[in-house]
């Protein structure tokens, strides 16, 4: 299913700005879309989605916060990894939630991640390694295409190589899987910068060292889904700041990835 919106096609209903909706320590929570059915709003990284086992020492949470601000039910459709920026959707009711989820099982859903990888990816592809589907669990099929949008060469030793290549790359998970962008680039032989679980420590290491730049380059740029009552819900978060002073070493033009927007549209044959 194709959520892109063709000219002339759809009509616009609805265009939020991004407004303040939180804070937590690791940054401002903003508040893209909201109606009766749905909340969206751009997570920080270093956040959890919700409270956990797994990180039990962490007080704070994203559902925690936007429910001491919102009334009612509030459940995640989606998640995003603690260190992963951008666009996160939640339920406000039953029939909400599930229409969301069966969009994501029968891969209706479209998605667009952001990532800063190791080396020079000069063409666009497809990954298919399987994976489990949590933690852990038989492997299951796992799909990831992605395309490069841009790429550099830095003047800093790493490792036995005197200078550091690296590409940015704008990736489509078509399945869900634990870690799955993140695993994939590792399998690739194109690790994501700032992974400290998957990654490369030493390009890690001498990235931070030479930039100034610290943290998971993984975002969550783009989420479009069918709304329930009609026509497509396509959302798209701004990178973080931390990313746009790459600009100064790399010389890349990332201004065109710096816009909050959220948008509902309808065909033109619907009911107003």
């Amino acid at each position: 299913m194709n959520l892109l919106v063709p000219k002339g096609s759809r009509k616009l209903m609805q265009l939020m700005p991004a407004v303040p909706i939180g804070i937590s320590r690791t940054g401002q929570i903003r508040l893209l879309f909201e109606d009766d059915r749905y909340l969206a709003v751009i997570k920080p990284a270093g956040l959890l989605m919700h409270k956990t086992p797994i990180d039990a020492h962490e007080k704070e949470n994203l559902r925690d916060i936007l429910k001491a601000v919102r009334t009612g039910r509030l459940d995640p459709v989606h998640r995003l990894d603690k260190p992963t920026s951008g666009v996160v959707v939640f339920g406000k009711d039953s029939e909400a939630i599930d229409a969301c989820k069966q969009q994501f099982e029968s891969r209706k859903t479209q998605k667009a991640y952001l990532c800063l990888v190791r080396g020079h990816v000069p063409f666009a592809g497809c990954l298919l390694k399987p994976l489990p589907k949590g933690m852990e669990g038989p492997p299951r099929e796992a799909r990831t295409s992605f395309d490069p949008v841009e790429s550099c060469e830095l003047p800093y030793a790493v490792s036995r190589y005197a200078s550091a290549r690296l590409s940015l790359l704008r990736c489509t998970p078509h399945t869900g899987r634990y870690h799955q962008i993140r695993l994939h680039m590792r399998h690739f032989r194109h690790p994501i910068l700032g992974d400290s679980q998957h990654g490369d420590k030493h390009q890690n290491r001498a990235f931070t060292a030479h930039t100034g730049v610290s943290g998971l380059m993984l975002h969550a740029q783009r989420f479009a889904f069918a709304h329930p009552e009609g026509g497509t819900v396509d959302l798209c978060a701004a990178i973080p700041d931390r990313w746009l002073s790459l600009e100064n070493v790399t010389g890349w033009n990332l201004s065109r990835f710096s816009i909050d927007s959220a948008a509902h549209f309808q065909s033109d044959t619907a009911t107003p």
